[in-house]
C-alpha cells in the first residue's frame, strides 16, 4: 500500500505545478505590497519590499506564457447548452484575453517591446480582466445556488433517517458539498477582490478610496490567499 503524502510532497507537488509557482509569488508580491503601504517611505527596507514587489510582478507574468489557450480550451469543451454559455464566452473570453494580453506586456516590461505600448496594453488587459471576473462571479453565484439546493435536500434525507442510523456514503457527500459551497463562496470574494484592482486600473486610478495602496494590497493578498489554498486543495 503506497504510504499516505506527508506535507513536504504535497509542497513539493504544489511546486512543481504553474499555478503553485504562481500563487506562490502572488501572495509574496502583495504580502511585500501591503507592508510598503503601511510603512515610512524613507526606509531602507520599505525600498527593498518596493523593488521586490515590482520584480515579482514581472515573473508573474512570465508564468502567464500561453495561459489563455486554457480559456481557448475550456470554451472548446464546454457542454453547455443553455443561455449560461453566455456567461462562459464572457467569462473564458475576458480571462483568455486578459492573458494573451498579458504576453505583450511582459515583453514591454522586459524591453522586447516599445515602453509606449504599455499604457495601452495595461488598459485593455484590465477590462478584458473585469468583463471575465463579471463573468465568472455571475457563474460562481448561479453554481452556489446550486450548491446549496443540494446540501438542503441531502440534509432533509439525512434528517428523515430513523433516530441513530447513519449513512456513511450521504455524510460524506454532504461534507464534500459544504467544503464546495464554502470554496465558491471563497472564489466569488476572490473575483470581487481582483475586480476591485482591475477597476483601478480601468479608470486610471482616478477614485481616491479603489486608488489607496491599502485598499489594493489588501484585494490582492485576499485574491492571492484563496487562490493559492484552492490550488493547494486540487
Amino acid at each position: 500500500m503506497a504510504s499516505q503524502e506527508d506535507v513536504f510532497d504535497k509542497i513539493s507537488r504544489f511546486l512543481a505545478k504553474r499555478e503553485g509557482i504562481d500563487k506562490t509569488l502572488k501572495v509574496l508580491r502583495y504580502s511585500a505590497r501591503l507592508a510598503v503601504a503601511l510603512s515610512p517611505k524613507d526606509q531602507e527596507l520599505t525600498k527593498r519590499l518596493s523593488s521586490f514587489e515590482k520584480s515579482v510582478g514581472v515573473s508573474r507574468k512570465a508564468f502567464r506564457l500561453g495561459k489563455f489557450l486554457q480559456d481557448v480550451n475550456s470554451l472548446r469543451h464546454s457542454k453547455t447548452k443553455d443561455a449560461t454559455i453566455i456567461l462562459e464566452l464572457l467569462a473564458y473570453g475576458g480571462e483568455g484575453i486578459y492573458y494573451f494580453i498579458e504576453q505583450f506586456t511582459w515583453l514591454v516590461k522586459t524591453g522586447a517591446l516599445n515602453k509606449d505600448l504599455e499604457e495601452r496594453l495595461a488598459y485593455a488587459s484590465a477590462f478584458a480582466e473585469l468583463v471575465g471576473y463579471a463573468g465568472n462571479i455571475w457563474i460562481s453565484y448561479l453554481k452556489l445556488e446550486k450548491l446549496i439546493k443540494q446540501e438542503s435536500e441531502l440534509t432533509e434525507r439525512l434528517l428523515k433517517l430513523r433516530k441513530g442510523v447513519t449513512d456513511a456514503k450521504l455524510e460524506s457527500t454532504l461534507v464534500t458539498l459544504r467544503f464546495q459551497r464554502n470554496l465558491r463562496c471563497a472564489l466569488i470574494v476572490q473575483d470581487i477582490a481582483d475586480s476591485v484592482m482591475a477597476l483601478n486600473d480601468v479608470t486610471g486610478g482616478r477614485h481616491r478610496a479603489l486608488n489607496s495602496p491599502v485598499v489594493l494590497a489588501l484585494a490582492g493578498l485576499t485574491s492571492g490567499c484563496i487562490s493559492f489554498y484552492k490550488n493547494w486543495n486540487l
